[in-house]
């Protein structure tokens, strides 16, 4: 589809679907305000880069402080865009004719806005206080929810975005994986490999990166890069990240084995295994399918791994009843994708007891866009229980030490929901 006239079906869609969620919580108009660059810290004068409010990101990739759209049952869209003028920093790049056309744009101060309609709603991540807007609602808690809900099912043209988000990961994802091949093991340089590839700087990533070497690739969220090369012969690398396209952000992770030795081969072995595993259960996505059941089965499958491995002893079902593959992966099998990296709108009732981390439990849907990404790790912080009582005989603590140093695996991709299946849309920017 031609991206013009996907972005004019994606702005009708929203249009008709936000009357709906404002007429149904009371509301005559909502007034999108992109929010405003927030202080680092109260004690300086230095601001972030404006992350534009998800809600107005959701109709239109413009990063402009106090931008607003109006948005009306039964009338167009109205897109008022501030006046700039600023002689300290450059004017975001001009957007294409084709992004403004759904729109009656205006120009006009900011504090002459008045509220559209006597019953109106402000979403805004910094809410102004102009006085044309005093007596509106700011972010009612029922028309954001419902609002989240609209973000579930992506249009053709939110999933060209995050198509071409992942192409522009992708490219960093390949550098980042050449450039530790040939030896490099700083996980700055590689974090910086990967900016340089995927044409990003790091204010414009979706989220920071993660890049970890051996070790630390058994932490979550390693964001604390060393500098100096690591000096182990046999080691890991694992790359979480991802890129934007026009406000629509890619997730992808991918992990890598260097070096000789039976530890290294042990540790290759589960990364082939973690990725039949991942590619399995994206096999079995369909829709009515509870996303739970898939984060079941993912743990199902990583005990039966385990055991093939030597790594588990005794039965698979003894590694998932007593806890030991919840040890060795805590986190849930994925989440939303859209807008935000974790997107709203898919986790409306809570995880079991034994899934607290799940951020998807939803029922999957055609539309739906979101991540599967098992992994398996050796964080003795959780381990350390298990080794303590008679859990302790369901591993192998010789393999277990042995994998230490490689941290841990993790396989990662960004997968739509479509009426002839499944597309995965970072396998496919991968091998592109």
């Amino acid at each position: 589809m031609d991206p013009a006239a996907a972005y004019a079906a994606h702005v009708a869609h929203l249009t008709e679907h936000y009357g709906r969620a404002a007429a149904a919580c009371g509301y005559d108009a909502i007034v999108l305000h992109a929010g405003a660059p927030a202080l680092r810290d109260p004690f300086d004068d230095q601001h972030w880069a404006l992350r534009p409010t998800p809600a107005f990101a959701h109709w239109i990739a413009l990063d402009e402080p106090d931008a607003v759209i109006v948005v009306a049952p039964g009338r167009a869209p109205r897109l008022r865009r501030p006046r700039i003028d600023d002689y300290w920093h450059a004017p975001p790049p001009a957007p294409p004719a084709w992004l403004l056309a759904p729109f009656t744009v205006e120009d006009a101060a900011q504090a002459e806005l008045t509220a559209p309609a006597p019953r109106t709603a402000v979403i805004s991540s910094a809410p102004p206080a102009w006085p044309g807007l005093a007596g509106a609602d700011v972010n009612p808690p029922a028309l954001i929810a419902a609002l989240d809900q609209v973000r579930t099912r992506k249009t053709d043209h939110e999933r060209a975005c995050l198509a071409e988000a992942s192409r522009r990961a992708a490219r960093g994802h390949r550098a980042a994986a050449e450039a530790f091949a040939a030896g490099e093991t700083s996980e700055l340089a590689l974090h910086l490999r990967y900016l340089a590839a995927s044409a990003q700087d790091e204010l414009d990533t979706p989220y920071k990166g993660i890049v970890a070497i051996g070790p630390h690739a058994a932490v979550l969220h390693h964001t604390r890069y060393d500098v100096a090369p690591t000096t182990a012969a046999a080691t890991s690398l694992l790359v979480d990240a991802g890129a934007m396209a026009r406000g629509y952000g890619s997730d992808i992770t991918r992990t890598y084995a260097r070096g000789a030795g039976a530890a290294a081969d042990l540790f290759r072995a589960l990364i082939d295994r973690v990725d039949a595993l991942q590619r399995e259960v994206i096999r079995r996505i369909r829709p009515g399918l509870a996303y739970e059941a898939l984060h079941d089965a993912s743990h199902e499958l990583l005990a039966a791994a385990l055991v093939e491995l030597g790594i588990g002893r005794g039965s698979a079902e003894a590694l998932i009843a007593r806890g030991v593959t919840r040890a060795l992966y805590p986190h849930g099998l994925g989440h939303s994708l859209g807008i935000q990296v974790h997107d709203v709108g898919m986790r409306r009732t809570p995880p079991r007891a034994d899934n607290p981390y799940l951020r998807n439990t939803s029922t999957i849907e055609v539309g739906q866009v979101f991540t599967i990404e098992p992994g398996c790790y050796v964080i003795d912080a959780l381990l350390a229980p298990l080794r303590a009582d008679d859990r302790a005989a369901l591993l192998d603590w010789t393999a277990i030490d042995a994998l230490r140093p490689f941290g841990g695996v993790r396989i990662e991709d960004d997968v739509c929901v479509v009426d002839s299946g499944v597309v995965d849309l970072t396998r496919e920017a991968l091998a592109a």
